[in-house]
């Protein structure tokens, strides 16, 4: 295992170094950060040759109650912990970043790495998901991953700091890579629709038959010119497929081939978002509603092709290879709001990408709704969130409704406070439509008089 730490000043120092050896243009010194970060952290650990059964998950996002569903699921099939392997990201968006490190660590099982793993044991401030400022899951991540920062203990930072970037192990023949996001980045999402071409430049950097991937959260797979790319969704959170549903993959060797098969995963939801509600004002209650509703809040990271299917249930046959049959839950369909029959939900998902077509002015925009918004000031933040759902109700924009409530709810705002900020915005509504009740008086004084 090779391992290389910097200090955050040294790992500037080579960035501003960098960029005035190739040029100081932004994108230079984003490349030169992806990549001097990618160096701070290169460890790679070679498990060497693996057989049998071998389950691999990533993605528990602190869900305490599916990774107990998850052991129990390999101890069952009689899957030894070595045999186990995460992808990264174990403290994430619920409500048990320590507890579910420490099973992890107890359990034996091996893991990598992701992002949220790296930033935390390196005493960053954000997960390093580089989510557009003033996005919906930009403002998400600072809930949570602040909540993390302060219930993860020593012994959860200690075993953090021992889990490398990457595994190599070799299984019915095939060199097989884990890793994070990409051998670019651990940040870097890929998903199901993304390039072959950018997939091939990890299969180039690590000799790889077959990448397991993470980080994207979805379930697929992806074969071409006799490589394999798998990844095996988020064992935390739903897949936005509409069902409270898991997922994680299973490879095997049976017949000397490397076969694989995805699996949906059944648990405890409603005691997670339980937790999760218990913690409203430190954690994002739009991602508790995620743990029951099976849709992800917003898909403003995700492309066309994987953000059109939302709310369709996952089937054997999307995988490319026959995986394991699961019986999905009915799902709901959703609709317009009764508002408006040409708004969206979808769109308030996607909010963030109204900087798409003017960069300055929408990112102007994001940063002073921000600073307006967001924190104690003059205002505290829940006054600013009250004001919010007031005026929202007022204009009768169903978008804002909807954001505002869960942004009460998450300031410490009760039922009682938020319906009576309603009745305020009524009143005041009602009285500036009375308020030209004088120009009628008037107007009859000047035709009866």
């Amino acid at each position: 295992m090779v391992h290389t730490l910097l200090t955050g000043c040294e790992l500037y120092a080579r960035i501003q170094r960098h960029g005035e050896q190739e040029g100081n243009s932004f994108e230079t010194k984003i490349t030169a950060a992806a990549y001097l970060c990618h160096m701070s952290t290169e460890s790679t650990a070679d498990l060497g040759r693996l057989s049998g059964p071998v389950l691999i998950f990533g993605g528990i996002y602190s869900n305490l109650e599916a990774l107990l569903a998850l052991q129990e699921r390999a101890v069952s099939q009689g899957i030894p912990p070595s045999n186990v392997i995460c992808t990264g990201d174990t403290p994430g968006y619920c409500a048990d970043p320590e507890g579910c490190l420490n099973l992890l660590e107890d359990w034996g099982a091996r893991s990598i790495a992701g992002n949220v793993e790296l930033n935390l044991r390196d005493g960053v401030d954000d997960c390093g998901c580089n989510f557009s400022d003033g996005s919906r899951c930009d403002l998400f991540s600072r809930l949570w991953y602040a909540y993390a920062r302060e219930e993860v203990g020593e012994r959860g930072l200690s075993y953090m700091r021992t889990l490398p970037r990457q595994f190599d192990f070799t299984y019915a023949g095939k060199r097989v890579r884990v890793l994070h996001g990409s051998a670019d980045h651990e940040s870097e999402f890929i998903w199901k629709s993304t390039p072959w071409e950018t997939k091939q430049r990890s299969f180039a950097a690590s000799g790889a038959d077959v990448i397991v991937g993470g980080h994207s959260g979805l379930p697929f797979a992806d074969a071409r010119d006799g490589r394999l790319w798998l990844n095996s969704g988020a064992a935390g959170m739903p897949a936005n497929d509409g069902t409270p549903r898991t997922w994680y993959l299973m490879l095997d060797d049976a017949d000397g081939r490397l076969t694989y098969t995805f699996h949906a995963l059944d648990y405890d939801h409603h005691t997670a978002k339980a937790k999760m509600l218990a913690q409203r004002t430190r954690l994002p209650l739009s991602y508790a509603a995620t743990l029951t509703t099976g849709l992800w809040d917003n898909t403003e990271i995700m492309p066309p092709a994987e953000a059109a299917r939302e709310g369709i249930p996952y089937s054997p046959g999307d995988f490319g290879s026959a995986p394991a049959p699961a019986t999905p839950p009915p799902v709901k369909p959703q609709t317009n709001s009764p508002m408006n029959p040409y708004s969206d939900p979808k769109d308030l998902r996607t909010f963030g990408k109204i900087t798409e077509w003017q960069e300055e002015m929408g990112g102007k925009f994001f940063d002073w709704y921000s600073q307006v918004t967001e924190g104690d000031s003059a205002l505290t933040e829940r006054e600013k969130a009250l004001i919010a759902l007031a005026v929202s109700h007022a204009v009768q924009c169903p978008y804002c409704i909807d954001a505002y409530t869960t942004n009460s709810l998450q300031a410490g705002a009760d039922e009682e406070q938020m319906m009576e900020a309603v009745h305020v915005a009524a009143a005041v509504k009602a009285g500036t439509t009375l308020i030209y009740a004088r120009q009628m008086q008037r107007q009859v004084e000047k035709v009866t008089m």
